[in-house]
């Protein structure tokens, strides 16, 4: 996804991958809110397990539309991004 942001946006979007204490201290020093940090941790744990391998349909399935590709969402919120 690092590549396509790069290509979309034009600026290095380079991915980092670190601790769950890492990201804790980085979160709360910006001034988030440990409460806010706590969720986000505990969202984003099973995928750095490993546990959230595989495409789903879910949203097709529930809203009984196709979704949108990651290209098209980062073109679409540009603006948001930069």
């Amino acid at each position: 996804m690092a590549k396509i942001m790069t290509g979309v946006l034009g600026v290095k979007i380079q991915y980092e991958n670190p601790s769950v204490k890492e990201f804790k201290q980085f979160m709360k020093k910006i001034g988030e809110e440990e409460a806010f940090v706590n969720v986000v941790v505990g969202v984003h744990i099973p995928t750095k397990l490993g546990l959230a391998k595989g495409i789903k349909h879910d949203y097709e399935k529930v809203t009984g539309k196709k979704p949108t590709n990651i290209r098209t969402y980062i073109e679409d919120f540009k603006e948001s991004w930069i």
